[in-house]
């Protein structure tokens, strides 16, 4: 019964993974936000500039450290001090005229013992910032830091989502061309067979049956091809969105018609490029602060409060049994006076890193506003060669059917239907590829625009 349970959870799993998954492109996008590595690291970045602000806050909050020590003297230390006992008392003999004054010679000096046996100390500190400028300034810089890390994030899921976009309809319009190359296999070997059932009765030549022949080969050897390279572009589409590989799926999606876009909704200042050129000169402008306000002093409270006992007399006796209070509190005042002219030069290097940025800024919306420009006359090239490969293959089809039509009816060669075959299959995937061209362009042109914003979460 054992085995016949694991035999039936293998049997299950295998199942699983062998089964195919359909995917959409709003499937891919939300797949590529929440497994996209790229994605994830972003996402970590804001997470750990999160962390960042609540480093930077506690070390504005109260520190309070505990302590205790155990000190055992096994000698303990003596010290040689005057003796200041001899004068005291001679002097006052002398000073009452008891003993005559030449009388009084001073004693040798005294080594002494001071300290007990043993000792043990319990002790509190606490440590607080009262004012410093710098404190108050890294905390707002370090807001602005999240701030720049979730711009990079969505700049990162923009990217994402245009990548995705692109590869999707890659693999959908290749499996799309497979299709039509499956179809016109499947005109040739209807007529491959017509001919040959009327070369056997006598009504067709053989070199008709062999040209038919050979171009159903190429088309075969066509098929695999794009297989092949359909199953590349998924597995690059896999790999963009973060899944295994070794999943199977299945793409569904409609790529007969163009994209919709908007290419008057334009505004520079949307773009995700400015917003983090913005904040990256709020960080610079920070940076100058950052050198500034070094120049201020910078005020702390200290406090501590302690418990000592003492041994009495042996090593340990009476070790515990009293403890002795002790308080203290100071305020530190640290004022900068002089520090070689650093502080100075470093906020000239900040504001030249902030000048250097200002000019990348304006160079950057430049660019920007000349990238949407030639996103537009893309569009417009691709949508030109667009509807030149409609006509084209409207007049591809139309000469196929006239070329059937003749062929069956025994006016016609063979070669010029399959030249009719082969050139309305390759009008159709001219199509597909010219149509692919537009999205992409048009997919371009969002991105430029800044309309291509990540909305799946």
């Amino acid at each position: 019964m054992r085995k016949l349970t694991t035999l039936l959870i293998c049997l299950i799993t295998l199942n699983a993974i062998g089964q195919t998954q359909t995917l959409t492109l709003e499937q891919a996008i939300e797949y590529a936000m929440q497994h996209n590595t790229d994605v994830q690291n972003a996402g970590l970045s804001v997470e750990g500039s999160k962390q960042e602000v609540k480093s930077v806050i506690s070390t504005g909050l109260p520190q309070i450290t505990a302590n205790g020590n155990f000190t055992h003297n096994v000698q303990i230390a003596s010290q040689q001090l005057p003796d200041f006992i001899s004068p005291a008392v001679y002097g006052v003999l002398i000073a009452e005229d008891l003993l005559p004054e030449g009388r009084f010679k001073a004693g040798q000096p005294q080594t002494l013992a001071f300290g007990a046996p043993s000792s043990l100390t319990a002790m509190a500190n606490l440590n607080q910032l009262l004012f410093d400028g710098t404190y108050f300034l890294g905390l707002k810089a370090a807001k602005q830091y999240v701030k720049m890390s979730e711009l990079l994030q969505e700049n990162t899921e923009i990217s994402t989502v245009e990548n995705v976009k692109k590869s999707f309809y890659a693999a959908l319009i290749t499996g799309q061309n497979a299709d039509l190359l499956n179809q016109s296999l499947a005109n040739i070997n209807t007529t491959l067979k017509e001919t040959q059932g009327l070369y056997e009765a006598g009504f067709a030549e053989k070199l008709d049956v062999d040209r038919l022949a050979f171009a159903k080969s190429n088309l075969e050897t066509q098929i695999n091809n794009i297989g092949l390279q359909k199953q590349i572009l998924i597995n690059m589409l896999k790999v963009t969105i973060g899944m295994d590989v070794n999943q199977q799926i299945a793409l569904i999606g409609d790529i007969s018609q163009p994209l919709e876009v908007n290419a008057n909704a334009f505004s520079v200042d949307s773009r995700i490029e400015t917003k983090i050129m913005q904040q990256k000169l709020v960080l610079d402008s920070l940076n100058i602060k950052r050198y500034q306000v070094g120049y201020y002093p910078s005020i702390r409270l200290n406090a501590s409060y302690q418990q000592n006992s003492f041994a009495e007399a042996a090593e340990f006796q009476g070790l515990g049994n009293t403890w002795n209070p002790g308080t203290m509190y100071g305020v530190n005042m640290s004022i900068p006076i002089f520090d070689g002219f650093y502080k100075k030069s470093k906020i000239s290097m900040a504001r030249v890193e902030y000048e250097k940025d200002k000019n990348t800024y304006n160079q950057t919306r430049n660019q920007l506003m000349f990238q949407v420009e030639q996103a537009k006359m893309n569009v417009t090239i691709k949508e030109q060669n667009l509807e030149n490969q409609k006509k084209n293959r409207a007049l591809a089809k139309s000469i196929y059917e006239t070329s059937k039509i003749k062929f069956d009816e025994g006016v016609g060669s063979s070669f010029e239907l399959i030249q009719a075959q082969t050139d309305q299959t390759q009008s159709e995937i001219s199509y597909s590829n010219a149509l692919y061209e537009l999205i992409v362009a048009q997919i371009d042109l969002q991105t430029a625009l800044g309309t291509s914003q990540p909305t799946i979460k």
